[in-house]
């Protein structure tokens, strides 16, 4: 639990927003790119996977605060993406699958009527939905089983900005990056001692919003 004080905190801001905040809803989508490194000091080589597309689709809050330029956004999303990890004699591909919940503050200049650029900044608790558990073949390790267990929930943070135009569409580009090794795994050996890894997710994402 300790690693979710600092977005605790800040979802305890948000929560405390003055009561004239002004609030729309929205329709927020994209595609992520991630770079997955994983370290395990029983290996002699640690692997880097290539870039792997996925996708992610959910509603947002946009809470405009009485300070100008000032903003926060809050969202609950559905995440799919894919993973290359060492399971055989190559690199497969694995989906993980989560639940995001980002709160990010938002800092907006106006370039016109129609047309604004914004930079924002926040945690995100993921959600893991999907399969936690994939097993290892022999042929990595020999005589090991089980294989790798990820989270059941990760801590990361989110920086990015982009362009608000029409009053109705946003265009923006987010780096998620993970805090600590909050994607972890673990390795079962046959006499039944755990050996623990690190993996670690950092994504690019480019999203489109449309507000109500």
């Amino acid at each position: 639990m300790k690693r979710y004080i600092v977005y605790i905190a800040f979802f305890t801001f948000v929560c405390a927003l003055p009561a004239q905040a002004q609030v729309r809803l929205g329709i927020r989508g994209g595609f992520n790119v991630n770079k997955v490194t994983w370290k395990w000091k029983q290996l002699e080589n640690n692997v880097r996977s290539d870039n792997r597309n996925g996708f992610f689709v959910g509603a947002t809050l946009d809470v405009s605060l009485p300070v100008p330029g000032m903003g926060v956004d809050f969202s609950v999303l559905y995440d799919n993406r894919v993973v290359s990890l060492p399971l055989s004699e190559e690199l497969q591909n694995q989906t993980m699958q989560y639940i995001i919940v980002p709160v990010n503050l938002r800092y907006s200049v106006g370039l016109g009527r129609i047309l604004s650029i914004y930079a924002a900044t926040g945690p995100q608790v993921s959600y893991n939905i999907g399969d936690r558990s994939w097993a290892l073949n022999d042929y990595v390790v020999d005589n090991w089983t089980n294989g790798w267990e990820l989270n059941r929930s990760d801590l990361s943070w989110n920086v990015g900005g982009g362009i608000s135009f029409f009053g109705h569409f946003r265009l923006g580009y987010n780096y998620n990056i993970m805090l600590g090794h909050t994607n972890e795994f673990t390795v079962k050996k046959l006499s039944g001692d755990i050996v623990e890894g690190q993996l670690k997710d950092n994504t690019h994402q480019i999203s489109l919003t449309y507000f109500f």
